[in-house]
């Protein structure tokens, strides 16, 4: 678990929210940090990042403390790690516990998005928490992009064109995964991120028990 030095209150790191502690209750304010993708498809977007360096504290030691020891283990796997099995108290049998799902928080409503099931033709569009959603996704990043689709007070429809590139049906623009117009008539809007993240399907439902499930009709 996590814990502040200040207070050595405990907090929950999918919703940052202190659930232990002289900070009970609280909650941490969410910062736009982005997507879960890789390097390179997010270096060639954003070529001026910068990054993180190691904490010299760790070089050399194994950052999993073994729960993985599986050489090239990673998340969505179908692997969890024996000694963690018991600690999930909360399951819920339709999907697998390490499934990677996008869940999302809109309103008071609750949505997971698993990987596995979404099609490689998003963008997905429909209403969730009452605002029209678009979902798009970039399978060979693992990457989702999940987004309100009103712009100038209108909700727009997507597609991928020929070359599998996101455009809006009225106007032909151009929209990269992080929800920004890059050309057409739109250029320079942003679409506005929905509260979101990446999880295995164990911890999103652990702190999100009265979630929905997409799925495909």
């Amino acid at each position: 678990m996590l814990y502040d030095h200040q207070t050595r209150s405990l907090w929950m790191h999918i919703t940052g929210e202190c659930f232990e502690g002289e900070l009970l209750g609280k909650v941490l304010r969410r910062a736009d940090t982005g997507r879960h993708t890789t390097w390179r498809d997010w270096r060639q977007l954003h070529p001026d990042t910068a990054v993180m360096a190691q904490d010299p504290r760790w070089l050399g030691r194994p950052a999993d403390r073994g729960y993985f020891p599986r050489e090239g283990a990673r998340s969505g796997d179908p692997f969890v790690p024996p000694q963690f099995v018991p600690t999930i108290q909360t399951r819920d049998p339709r999907l697998e516990l390490h499934d990677l799902v996008y869940g999302v928080r809109v309103g008071a409503e609750r949505r997971a998005y698993p990987l596995r099931r979404l099609p490689r033709a998003t963008p997905i569009e429909e209403d969730v928490g009452g605002v029209p959603v678009t979902i798009w996704f970039d399978e060979a990043a693992r990457s989702v992009g999940a987004f309100d689709r009103r712009v100038r007070g209108r909700a727009l429809a997507f597609e991928r064109d020929d070359e599998g590139a996101i455009r809006d049906r009225d106007t032909r623009s151009l929209w990269i995964l992080d929800g920004l117009c890059v050309e057409g008539a739109y250029q320079g809007e942003r679409l506005s991120p929905l509260d979101g993240l990446m999880s295995e399907w164990y911890g999103w439902y652990a702190t999100h028990t009265d979630t929905t499930i997409w799925q495909r009709y």
